[in-house]
């Protein structure tokens, strides 16, 4: 299905000269295209062909918080994987994406820069496209009516379903990562309403993403993941036992600890942190390795031994037992009462 759209005159004067892109800012995509083809194919190794500018800015559909989306072209053909299992492949430049977008959220003059890995053997959908390391139109677009398929509807979509999908309770600053993706949300169905209104490819895939239950999955994680930091009430309970027993007031038997786990909605697993990241977990050993732990960690053994281990390294408490508490975000106010309350214990000595 195709929807036509009355338009802007021109094209956006932040961004073009007339029907060409301006040379400062050509090379600046340029850089920031190669810096994010350099973190998305390490170890691939494959040429890049293109680098295209698309989307409302390339066209006459835009405003002043439409996205600047810029594709880099590769054959996904090239990647070795690919025959073999191409979806694995797909899912891999999926993420890479991710990752690049929430560490790296460029901007320009109030416009989101978003990248995408675009497979060359893909059908160009937009009616606008442009090649930056050609300097010329791939797809001219018309100052007329622009054409919307729902093809294009579905890949603005897409981005926001693997983000959405891939998120869940206890990841690493959850509450950012959802504050930042609802931001991005409301600014991408502003910017298709304020240009082309209920139609528009933006609020249309915003519709997809609430028909999908996509939307109504953040709504639900956000709230979670509020009520998670309000468990005051718990928390303040557990950082008063846990302290009592770091300072030596009162050693915690099985059945103390076994409040505290479910005051803290802890775990008990082998395998801790690896299994259940960004959650207090109980490990049944002394040894405990933090290979592959991305954040550091409270740990307290059934003797009151108390060290705060760093990832990647290796640690030996005297105990039996150790109960972990990621020193993250999610934790901020568990941590600063514990403290506290080991302070306040050292002080009465």
């Amino acid at each position: 299905m195709i929807q036509e759209y009355q338009t802007q005159s021109t094209l956006n004067p932040n961004i073009w000269d007339g029907e060409q892109l301006k040379p400062k800012l050509r090379e600046k995509f340029l850089k920031i295209a190669k810096a994010f083809a350099d973190f998305l194919l390490p170890i691939i190794d494959i040429p890049v062909q293109d680098v295209t500018l698309t989307g409302s800015n390339a066209n006459y559909n835009w405003t002043t918080k439409s996205d600047i989306d810029l594709h880099i072209l590769i054959n996904y053909k090239d990647i070795k994987a690919y025959d073999a299992n191409s979806a694995l492949v797909r899912e891999y430049l999926m993420a890479k994406k991710s990752i690049w977008n929430n560490n790296y959220p460029l901007m320009f003059k109030g416009m989101q820069i978003e990248l995408y890995a675009q497979d060359v053997n893909e059908p160009h959908t937009s009616t606008g496209v442009y090649s930056i390391m050609n300097k010329k139109w791939i797809k001219k677009p018309s100052s007329d009516i622009v054409s919307v398929e729902d093809d294009a509807i579905d890949k603005k979509a897409l981005p926001y379903e693997y983000e959405i999908d891939k998120m869940k309770q206890g990841d690493v600053n959850l509450s950012g990562r959802i504050n930042r993706l609802k931001n991005k949300l409301k600014r991408m169905r502003q910017a298709g309403l304020s240009a082309e209104g209920e139609y528009s490819i933006e609020n249309l895939a915003f519709k997809k993403l609430r028909n999908s239950g996509h939307l109504e999955k953040l709504s639900n994680l956000a709230k979670s993941e509020m009520m998670q930091r309000l468990q005051v009430e718990g928390h303040d309970k557990a950082s008063k036992s846990l302290a009592n027993h770091i300072t030596g007031k009162l050693k915690l038997n099985n059945s103390e600890w076994k409040v505290i786990m479910k005051q803290l909605n802890g775990v008990e697993h082998p395998q801790g942190q690896w299994k259940f990241p960004n959650q207090c977990t109980m490990i049944p050993s002394n040894n405990i390795t933090m290979k592959n732990v991305g954040y550091p960690v409270l740990g307290i053994d059934d003797t009151g031994c108390k060290k705060v281990m760093q990832p990647h390294k290796n640690y030996t408490y005297p105990g039996t037992k150790v109960f972990e508490i990621p020193m993250t975000n999610k934790f901020h106010m568990l941590l600063k009462q514990l403290n506290n309350y080991i302070k306040g214990s050292n002080h009465e000595k």
